[in-house]
């Protein structure tokens, strides 16, 4: 018999699975969806292209004086906690994934309970 049943544990196990799943087949896709300027997490996207880009700008405006400009760092800390999820659905409903992947991703980020 049983002594130490634990489904929650089981149900984390197996959530970990199906999305490292999911995540595994969707990140070969994912660069016909994402602006190219967006880097890092992506086949062939590191964060080091980002380096570049800004010491390209940085080496024009220095050879370039008479033209101005502005360049902004964005810090988004915590951005999982504080997206809003109901947006995010609608955009992969817009982007017709197919209803099977829509409720999949539904089912993970929007009935979860602990």
């Amino acid at each position: 018999m049983i002594q130490n049943y634990r489904p929650i544990s089981l149900l984390n196990v197996d959530y970990k699975i199906f999305t490292t799943i999911i995540a595994t087949r969707l990140k070969y896709i994912l660069n016909d969806y994402i602006h190219p300027d967006q880097n890092g997490f992506l086949p062939n996207r590191q964060i080091r292209n980002n380096l570049r880009i800004i010491t390209d700008s940085l080496e024009y405006y220095k050879a370039h004086p008479e033209k101005q400009v502005a360049l902004v760092f964005l810090d988004a800390q915590k951005a999982f906690d504080n997206l809003n999820w109901q947006f995010m659905i609608q955009q992969i409903y817009d982007m017709n994934f197919g209803t099977k992947f829509e409720n999949i991703i539904t089912a993970i980020y929007s009935v979860q309970k602990a």
